[in-house]
């Protein structure tokens, strides 16, 4: 047989077993919390900038075509027979040219943190997974279990006779021990 459980104090338990419940949902809206964040992130990295950039890309890119019409209407008008140099049209054209290289290169940017995203996501789900199953089923069955605990305690406490001492308090000099007798 196994020894006897030296049980001091019921209400401890029950503050344990509460406090395993507050634990419980402290994580639970943590991990809310987090899947939240996350989503926001994805949908982010996912959606908002590859638009973003795609319409900053289509924008530079008609700057482009409009300084490159710039600079020819500009090479047309001759002045005394001399080519104009056009330099404020050709430098509008360069800072067109390299708005849009910009823009490329954000848009591929993007297209490398969102593959690096999934894999991250992929690797998070599969680690916070262990964290979800206790939470779903270890916990609850932890809460119950130290609930049937106390139950049981009680219904010793109940059982008892009349007169006869706590099991968990100290024998006091009214109450005889076995010692004594």
């Amino acid at each position: 047989m196994s020894e006897s459980a030296q049980v001091r104090s019921v209400e401890a338990i029950e503050r344990f077993r509460l406090a395993l419940a507050e634990f419980e949902k402290r994580v639970q809206g943590a991990l809310d919390t987090l899947s939240a964040e996350l989503n926001r992130a994805t949908t982010w990295l996912e959606h908002d900038c590859p638009h973003y950039w795609k319409n900053q890309e289509k924008a530079a890119a008609d700057a482009v075509h409009q300084a490159k019409r710039d600079v020819e209407r500009c090479l047309i008008f001759t002045v005394a027979d001399e080519q104009p140099a056009c330099r404020e049209e050709r430098a509008a054209l360069q800072v067109a040219k390299d708005r849009l290289d910009y823009c490329h290169e954000k848009k591929q940017l993007v297209r490398h943190w969102r593959g690096v995203l999934h894999h991250e996501l992929f690797e998070y789900h599969g680690r916070i997974g262990h964290l979800r199953r206790i939470l779903e089923t270890d916990l609850p069955a932890a809460r119950a279990k130290l609930q049937l605990i106390v139950r049981r305690i009680e219904g010793y406490q109940i059982e008892q006779a009349p007169g006869a001492r706590e099991p968990w308090q100290e024998p006091t000099a009214a109450s005889p021990t076995p010692e004594s007798k």
